[in-house]
């Protein structure tokens, strides 16, 4: 069985499905760590250079990729399910998990990230201050909430007791 955990940049997918996947005794993929590592390059560095639209086709290739796998807990990027058909294609082939943050804990978590000169999330990369960066994600979750509400279960602030009861029931 394939799990997606799809959300906002900085809902904590990677960090919790690492979690999930030791619980479960799966294997996991950070689709975001596939797409640098087959790259050769980050994902920054990708926006940077080839643009949005070349890493959206470079995302949807690595997920396609894990559609021949099992047993596998996977992170996708805060903006796949909102390209292509990428949400149906993984609807497909697995379970979809939204993991849903509040939007000022995920400025805060990006704020501080950005403070420490860790932000390796370009779509957020140009805000100055805490102000602008609450605008601009409040607006990206405007614009993909609609993708995250069709996932198949939705938990709130990475609870592992509600998302294993919430797997258990689609299963």
């Amino acid at each position: 069985m394939l799990i997606y955990l799809i959300g906002m940049p900085a809902s904590g997918k990677s960090t919790f499905g690492k979690l999930v996947a030791q619980k479960l005794n799966y294997t996991f993929l950070d689709l975001d760590t596939l797409i640098e590592e087959d790259n050769n390059s980050t994902i920054p560095k990708i926006f940077d250079t080839k643009g949005e639209d070349f890493f959206r086709k470079l995302e949807q290739n690595a997920l396609q990729f894990t559609f021949n796998l099992d047993k596998t807990i996977i992170a996708t990027g805060g903006g796949t399910p909102c390209f292509f058909d990428n949400l149906d294609k993984m609807k497909e082939n697995g379970i979809v998990c939204f993991i849903h943050i509040e939007i000022k804990t995920l400025v805060k978590r990006t704020f501080q990230a950005q403070q420490r000169k860790q932000n390796s999330r370009p779509l957020f990369k140009d805000s100055t201050s805490f102000e602008e960066l609450y605008q601009l994600v409040s607006q990206k979750w405007t614009d993909r909430k609609e993708f995250y509400q069709k996932a198949d279960f939705e938990i709130k602030n990475n609870d592992l007791n509600e998302f294993l009861e919430k797997l258990n029931a689609k299963q």
